[in-house]
């Protein structure tokens, strides 16, 4: 199933951030509204890693165009079937509008406040974030995009990184975070992160991520080693990385 451009009115819950969002006066009111749009972690990352989305992965620009062909801001190494992010939007009924809310909110909100609100509640926290990770659904719809990033990065105390298929747009605008590239249609980011059909051997000067092994190797997901506890992603200095498509 392809999404349509979404009317924002008719999303799940947009009439109550709306109403928090125009009730916020401090800091850490923006913090506390952040902090529910903000994810610790996932079933690859790990808990100390802050997921944030700019969209949904049904609103990605870059959607289903392994099947047909690049956007206007790059091209999807993975099909549509094989996007985990998609499949979590379509088993899960409240995936879909939180995401779309998240795209909303990074809309209305300054790169400026969005990290001081992140400060806020990184603050609070017994366990605190110690790297931030954009879009683990959607991608980069803009060159603003970017330059939102990298003001974050540039205040936030803690690496910020993100996995990008948008190609086309100005990667040298990303003075202050990590890129992990994931097509090979144009020489940006600071590494090559592939994804490759199962039986694929990775290509050479290219390191396998550790997840993904352990995956292959039957271990439990709670038991393989996340994306934050390795730092293969996190580093602008590194190897090519590789993971099999399943």
């Amino acid at each position: 199933m392809v999404y349509e451009r979404y009317q924002i009115d008719t999303v799940d819950g947009i009439d109550t951030l709306r109403d928090r969002m125009e009730s916020a006066d401090t800091v850490e009111d923006w913090s506390f509204i952040l902090s529910d749009y903000i994810s610790a972690g996932n079933a690859k990352v790990s808990k100390t890693t802050a997921i944030f989305n700019m969209n949904s992965a049904h609103d990605c620009p870059n959607f289903g165009t392994r099947e047909n062909g690049e956007s206007d801001t790059g091209y999807c190494q993975v099909p549509k079937e094989a996007c985990y992010a998609a499949k979590t939007e379509t088993i899960y009924n409240a995936a879909l509008p939180y995401r779309r809310r998240q795209e909303y909110l990074w809309d209305c909100i300054t790169p400026e406040l969005w990290a001081k609100a992140f400060m806020c509640l990184n603050e609070r926290k017994r366990n605190t974030f110690d790297s931030i990770r954009f879009s683990e659904a959607g991608d980069f719809r803009s060159n603003a995009d970017i330059v939102r990033v990298n003001t974050i990065a540039k205040m936030v105390d803690i690496p910020v990184y993100t996995y990008s298929a948008s190609h086309k747009l100005n990667w040298d605008l990303a003075t202050d975070f990590t890129i992990n590239a994931s097509n090979d249609r144009a020489d940006y980011g600071d590494r090559r992160f592939m994804a490759l059909p199962e039986n694929q051997e990775k290509p050479e000067n290219t390191v396998w991520c550790p997840n993904s092994l352990q995956q292959n190797a039957g271990v439990p997901a709670e038991d393989r080693i996340k994306c934050g506890e390795c730092k293969l992603c996190l580093n602008k200095e590194g190897p090519d990385v590789a993971i099999h498509i399943h």
